[in-house]
């Protein structure tokens, strides 16, 4: 039985679409393990193994708008809320989804909670959404960038205008600063 060229062409283009599938398939499962090794780095309560999973120059944008930049600093950061406050937690999270603009760089979305020492399931008032993006850096793939928000919606009910009101009030009281401008300036040069 002989071939076409065009069945040749054919089977020639499956085989590279199952190459390649099977290269994004491989990238998606290392990012998924990434984000797993971050978390197990939280629930070991090592700020040296959370921040293992971060490029040098990584970002971490926290759910309070704490910005952390490179792996030293989340490291020592996190350290000092394991060791006080955040003794005992253990997060939870869940990949929804990851995609690549492009072939080294992969966009993640999660979810993630935390489950409070003596507790059995997530605090709800910690749930999160958190958007990171990893880059495949000489064949390892690390997060170059994480965002932390805490979920919590708001309608137009008068129970979710006031709670939200009634947070911003809250945290203008608790800052004990001099200083109570805004970090954005909308004033302009002259």
């Amino acid at each position: 039985m002989t071939t076409s060229p065009n069945q040749e062409n054919e089977s020639t283009d499956r085989h590279a679409k199952t190459a390649q599938d099977a290269a994004v398939e491989a990238d998606e499962a290392a990012v998924r393990e990434l984000y797993q090794r971050l978390m197990d780095g939280w629930n070991r309560g090592s700020g040296d193994a959370f921040a293992s999973v971060f490029a040098e120059d990584g970002d971490l944008v926290g759910f309070d708008g704490t910005r952390l930049r490179g792996r030293a600093e989340i490291a020592s950061f996190h350290q000092a809320l394991f060791d006080k406050w955040l003794t005992g937690t253990r997060l939870i999270g869940t990949v929804e989804s990851v995609t690549f603009p492009a072939p080294d760089v992969a966009v993640v979305h999660a979810v993630g909670g935390t489950i409070l020492p003596g507790k059995s399931t997530p605090a709800p008032e910690r749930d999160s959404i958190q958007t990171l993006v990893a880059t495949n850096r000489e064949g390892e793939w690390l997060f170059t960038a994480f965002q932390n928000t805490r979920v919590r919606p708001v309608d137009r009910s008068l129970g979710s205008v006031v709670a939200w009101k009634l947070s911003d009030v809250l945290w203008k009281l608790s800052r004990l600063r001099t200083d109570s401008t805004s970090r954005f300036s909308t004033a302009t040069s002259e």
